[in-house]
């Protein structure tokens, strides 16, 4: 069977991208006897070297509204045909209007509809105008949680057998570590210090403003050594959070990390004192699941999804308020008993949302979308 998967957003969030390649390589090691087809829209270097993945380059010269129809509903079946393709896999809340072959998409979330200024404005029409007639043509909508799936349920009025929940997953390579290890992690990445970490994007969704302000927060109460370490992929140019940190008061306390490797993060993870992000887009997610199992204490945004997820295994706060999100970190800080019990239910919790699972689950509602 010839498996095709729409992979063109994975070069513009590169963290959310870093997790479904892992995913869809993932999928193909576990299914050596099947063919899959990447399909990509630039030339950003090879995503798998596995014999039985094949990618295809479809390029699109600009991002108006009128190219991307041009490309999901002509070019993008275009391609189908001639791969032969038995199903598609889209990870961009999207499908072809204009092709016979089943159809399964990934839904994240619903922000471009709830926060409408995060995103291109041109991709928030494109989605508003055709969301409903992806979630029709579509055999299978996919989420990564049930949440989500409720709202396309409600919101949509999509029949709820039309869509399916899988767990998110992290790889079990995010482990404690032992202690000098550890020392050695915050020597190199904060003086030596204890700190909490935030990874993920450079972005108004992120909430880091009001991070920033919690921090100085917990800095002013408790007096402490503690840093904080934003580990980005990428650091915009020009970017008015980057520009304000010059002014920052605690800026001699702040490590800013752009790019860190695959092992780089995983150290980061497990030597942090408490893991915090303040968005339950599915990158955040994942990066706390992670952290989680590495045995690290999480705060994170209060929300239906995080609460689905992380139950127990997490304290939880407004990410609107920087005083509740300080008031979270300074109970992590000072009780240590506290902190110990978050410790052993965050590596119990997330320890479930194993990648391979993820891969599997992912795998059986491919088949059941090409009739197998």
């Amino acid at each position: 069977m010839i498996i095709a998967i729409n992979t063109r957003m994975l070069s513009g969030d590169a963290a959310t991208g870093k997790f479904l390649k892992d995913l869809f390589c993932l999928l193909a090691q576990q299914n050596p006897s099947q063919q899959f087809v990447f399909i990509t829209e630039k030339e950003t270097g090879e995503i798998t070297s596995l014999h039985n993945v094949k990618r295809v380059v479809l390029p699109q010269r600009s991002a108006s509204l009128l190219r991307w129809k041009l490309w999901y509903n002509y070019k993008l079946p275009a391609v189908l045909r001639k791969e032969k393709a038995a199903v598609l896999l889209s990870v961009d809340s999207t499908c072809s209007l204009r092709t016979r072959v089943p159809q399964c998409m990934l839904v994240n979330d619903l922000e471009f509809d709830r926060q409408p200024g995060w995103f291109d404005k041109r991709y928030v029409r494109f989605l508003r105008s055709g969301l409903n007639s992806f979630l029709q043509k579509a055999s299978l909508a996919i989420t990564f949680s049930e949440h989500t799936k409720n709202e396309l349920v409600s919101k949509y009025k999509t029949a709820e057998n039309n869509i399916a929940k899988i767990d998110p997953g992290v790889s079990n390579s995010y482990q404690p570590v032992q202690w000098k290890d550890r020392e050695l992690t915050k020597e190199r990445y904060a003086s030596g210090m204890e700190y909490f970490l935030f990874h993920g994007i450079i972005h108004s969704r992120s909430n880091l403003v009001n991070l920033l302000k919690a921090f100085s927060l917990f800095k002013k109460r408790q007096k402490s050594s503690m840093q904080l370490v934003i580990a980005a992929d990428t650091i915009p140019e020009k970017d008015p959070f980057i520009d304000s940190l010059r002014l920052y008061k605690y800026r001699n306390e702040l490590k800013i990390v752009e790019g860190p490797g695959r092992e780089e993060l995983q150290a980061l993870a497990a030597a942090a004192y408490c893991s915090i992000n303040l968005s339950d887009g599915i990158t955040d997610i994942n990066f706390l699941l992670s952290s989680g199992q590495s045995g690290v204490p999480l705060v994170t945004i209060d929300s239906p999804k995080t609460k689905e997820l992380f139950a127990d295994a997490a304290l939880y706060a407004d990410a609107s308020s920087p005083a509740a999100i300080a008031e979270q970190m300074m109970l992590v800080f000072k009780d240590e008993n506290k902190r110990n019990e978050l410790v052993k239910r965050a590596t119990t919790q997330c320890a479930a949302y194993s990648l391979e699972k993820t891969a599997a689950q992912l795998w059986q509602k491919i088949l059941a979308t090409a009739g197998q």
